[in-house]
């Protein structure tokens, strides 16, 4: 009996042992898991400030007025009398081109237009006894035309009663065929003389001298290049004894009384600014502010820029403002609030479906509560409901959160 019981104690004993080393490790509490799926967060605390709304941009001093200037004509440089940095006034000689050959050619154009002059007066004296010649032709070819109708009249008559042959008959209309013709052509000598064809062509190249020594006289002018503003030369780009032409500048003039600052507004920011608008220009190397005003609005946004060129005009008498120096142009917008409200960063605030929301920590969680906003800068917002003093509110990290996600905070809010 002892035997029989013996292999049963055994293998009872083996499926003990393989349960016991088979047995599952225990599962990972709640709380683990909750640790393992918080997101890391930076808060910031929901205070009482204020906020204005003065909004600036950075931008760069320019000349009110810069031109270029090149001859109209090329020719060879040989007087430069200006430097950079000269002052200059309208008017003064910048540059000067050789002028031999202009005046040769306003030599020559006024000899022509004597020439033409000339012409005129003898086509003239031609005309006046054409027309002499012709109107007496005219008048003997009328009064021939007269006689040879009554001689042929007179004969018909005559070779109708038989007193004249058929020859005496031909011979009669044959001299009025001939008094027809001769009067036609001395009428058409006559209208030809009275239209003056060579006194018209004349007067045509006589005009044609005249606007050809016009236009040599300015060509002469041309070479003596004058400043059209007033202001500082800026560059020189030739020298005595080098050729110049309209294709590019010799010297260029800047006026820097006043300057202009020009700048680019974006869509949001050129609606609170017009044509006076008050700013303030900080000049950082001069370590001075000037008060100045916009003076210019484009009404079409620049479409490489996507933005609104504006112009803000600057004083600048005693020349202590140079053009390119960086300035800091602040707009005055709504006086900053008197009361102070609650704001928070303005990046804790998001957007969705038209509403403004923000994460706030609750417990040990991120709440998502919509918030009323008000003024605002690029840094701060104001709130107006949704939120409390003292309220921790994330600035970092949103993105990867969902309402009621649990937080791990990795700052301290002050």
């Amino acid at each position: 009996m002892n035997v029989k019981k013996q292999p049963v104690i055994l293998a009872l004993s083996a499926v003990l042992l393989v349960a016991g080393c088979s047995q599952p490790e225990a599962a990972p509490t709640d709380t683990q898991q909750q640790e393992e799926s918080a997101t890391p967060v930076e808060v910031d605390q929901v205070k009482k400030g204020t906020v204005s709304s003065e909004s600036g941009i950075t931008a760069k001093l320019a000349p009110s007025e810069e031109v270029q200037i090149s001859p109209k004509i090329s020719g060879k440089i040989i007087d430069l009398p200006v430097k950079l940095g000269d002052s200059v006034s309208a008017g003064q000689v910048l540059f000067k081109l050789d002028q031999q050959d202009l005046a040769n050619t306003v030599a020559q154009q006024e000899a022509a237009y004597k020439v033409a002059l000339a012409g005129l007066k003898q086509s003239g004296s031609s005309t006046d006894q054409g027309l002499v010649q012709a109107r007496n032709s005219l008048k003997q070819a009328e009064q021939a035309l007269a006689d040879a109708r009554l001689n042929q009249q007179r004969m018909k008559l005559l070779f109708e009663q038989g007193a004249i042959s058929s020859q005496q008959m031909e011979q009669a209309n044959t001299a009025l065929t001939n008094a027809q013709t001769a009067f036609e052509n001395a009428k058409q000598v006559w209208e030809t003389s009275q239209q003056k064809t060579n006194l018209q062509v004349s007067e045509a190249s006589l005009n044609q001298a005249a606007v050809a020594l016009q236009n040599a006289k300015e060509q002469l002018a041309n070479a003596v290049v004058t400043a059209p503003i007033n202001g500082y030369v800026s560059s020189v780009n030739g020298a005595v004894g080098q050729i110049a032409g309209p294709q590019s500048p010799v010297v260029v003039i800047v006026k820097t009384n006043p300057l202009l600052v020009k700048a680019n507004l974006s869509e949001a920011d050129i609606t609170k600014v017009s044509v006076g608008t008050a700013v303030k220009v900080s000049i950082p190397v001069l370590s001075k502010d000037v008060e100045a005003k916009v003076t210019a609005v484009s009404p079409v946004m620049n479409q490489q820029l996507k933005a609104y060129p504006i112009e803000i005009t600057i004083p600048n008498p005693d020349g202590e403002l140079k053009a390119d120096m960086v300035v800091n142009v602040t707009f005055a917008g709504q006086a900053a609030v008197q009361n102070e409200q609650l704001v928070i960063p303005r990046k804790a605030v998001f957007d969705r479906d038209g509403k403004r929301y923000v994460y706030r920590i609750e417990g040990e969680a991120a709440k998502m509560v919509e918030v009323t906003t008000g003024e605002e800068t690029s840094d701060l917002i104001v709130i107006q409901s949704g939120l409390a003093e003292g309220d921790q509110i994330v600035v970092r990290g949103q993105t990867l959160l969902q309402d009621g996600k649990k937080v791990s905070i990795i700052n301290k809010s002050k």
